[in-house]
């Protein structure tokens, strides 16, 4: 049996660019979080952008797998979002490109659907060449879940990144 060749995977330099883009996507996203105003980020999004986003098993009619369209985003956004995510306050630790796609890796303390929770998330942003966001990939860890994993307190694990790179600045 011959061995298949391993790939080498192709790393490119950070688009500034892209990563500018990414950064307003994301203060959108703590806007959104934060006040339920969800605009700066669906204005910044392409017509046919690819979501995914992370959603608990548990719950009833669930957007599962991947979300395509500027008009399903905006409507999940504006709607379910507003219900479920209520004055949570995201604060991007640690920014990260290869090319134009970028990644932000967060902490969020707030309501996500009515239960008062610390999160970390990563959000990955691909930009298009025309300066909207193609596609957007949400990673959670669902950590304020467990009632004896310590995580129910919105104080636990504040240190897990050494600072702030983006703020939230209400």
């Amino acid at each position: 049996m011959t061995a298949l060749p391993e790939a080498v995977p192709v790393l490119a330099p950070a688009d500034a660019a892209a990563v500018e883009v990414a950064v307003a996507a994301f203060r959108g996203i703590q806007r959104g979080a934060a006040t339920g105003i969800w605009d700066d980020f669906v204005d910044l999004l392409a017509e046919d952008v690819r979501i995914m986003i992370p959603v608990p098993a548990s719950e009833e009619n669930a957007p599962e797998g991947v979300l395509r369209g500027k008009d399903v985003a905006r409507q999940m956004f504006t709607n379910r979002h507003v219900e479920k995510v209520q004055g949570a306050v995201l604060e991007g630790k640690r920014i990260t490109a290869n090319g134009s796609v970028v990644s932000i890796e967060s902490r969020v303390e707030g309501n996500l659907g009515g239960e008062v929770v610390a999160n970390h998330f990563v959000f990955v942003f691909e930009v298009a060449a025309g300066g909207e966001i193609a596609s957007m990939y949400e990673y959670a860890t669902w950590t304020a879940k467990g009632p004896h994993s310590g995580w129910g307190d919105p104080a636990f694990a504040r240190d897990a990144f050494a600072g702030t790179v983006l703020p939230y600045g209400g």
